[in-house]
């Protein structure tokens, strides 16, 4: 059966979804908004909660990772009167999260991110870093309770000295029966949809949410919007486990975690 609208499942945490969710609406998709992860801002970590005085750098992973941190200042007492320190820069994967250090710490900050064109990781961040006129000695990676170790591994190459701190807590979202029931509908109409997919952590999440539903075989076949190409190689594995056909037909598009980017990608897909 052919849908009368293509159909956008969009995996990102509860509140991030707004502005693609109404975009693809007036462009005719029907959309659902399907959390992968809960995210729990916040979440204490092991010891005093570091203040940015007391590094050359500190690097936030995540818009999750500014606002739990600045939560944690909150809860510390440490908030209220925090000027971001003159000697501390501060560095992000991209300008979105960038964007929220500047609202939530100030918008003269200046922010060291990779430009909006390259990829938003480490790679593309790291030679900015090296490029940086003062040299590092102490650097703060702020994120969740794990995550890529690629950066501080080079960061101790170089001699320098990481800490990282744990500012938020991904966990698996737990889906309700209502929308559980609604993507059995889907796959029993042979509805096809699109899927946002936006880290491995969220990727793991939906696989286990959908293989309880018995519905990977509607998922195998679904298109994928994905923000990064890092993505894409997780998910082709994954997706190959399950079925030995389908190697050279994975119909994804990788986009950028950027709104505006996210909707050209759901475009590219409807006119495939």
């Amino acid at each position: 059966m052919t849908p009368l609208h293509p159909t956008a499942i969009l995996t990102r945490p509860a509140g991030r979804n707004t502005n693609v969710m109404n975009g693809l609406a007036r462009r005719g998709w029907s959309v659902v908004e399907c959390p992968a992860l809960d995210i729990r801002e916040g979440m204490p970590d092991a010891g005093p909660v570091p203040t940015p005085e007391g590094y050359d750098l500190v690097i936030f992973v995540s818009r999750a990772a500014v606002t739990g941190y600045h939560s944690q200042l909150v809860a510390a007492g440490k908030a209220d009167n925090i000027c971001w320190p003159l000697n501390t820069k501060v560095a992000s994967m991209g300008p979105v999260t960038a964007s929220v250090i500047r609202r939530v710490f100030g918008d003269a900050l200046s922010v060291l991110h990779p430009a909006p064109d390259d990829a938003q990781d480490s790679e593309s961040l790291w030679p900015l870093l090296m490029a940086l006129k003062d040299p590092l000695q102490r650097v703060l990676i702020v994120r969740g309770q794990d995550g890529r170790d690629w950066l501080s591994q080079r960061l101790n190459q170089q001699g320098i000295s990481v800490e990282l701190h744990q500012a938020y807590r991904r966990q698996p979202a737990q889906w309700s029966c209502t929308l559980n029931k609604h993507f059995v509908a889907l796959s029993q109409q042979d509805t096809l949809p699109t899927w946002l997919l936006t880290s491995p952590h969220g990727i793991d999440a939906i696989y286990k949410n959908l293989d309880a539903l018995s519905l990977l075989d509607w998922f195998v076949r679904s298109s994928f919007v994905l923000t990064h190409e890092r993505l894409k190689p997780l998910l082709t594995k994954i997706l190959e486990a399950r079925s030995q056909h389908l190697s050279g037909v994975l119909k994804c598009v990788v986009a950028g975690p950027e709104d505006d980017v996210i909707l050209d990608g759901f475009e590219q897909i409807s006119r495939s």
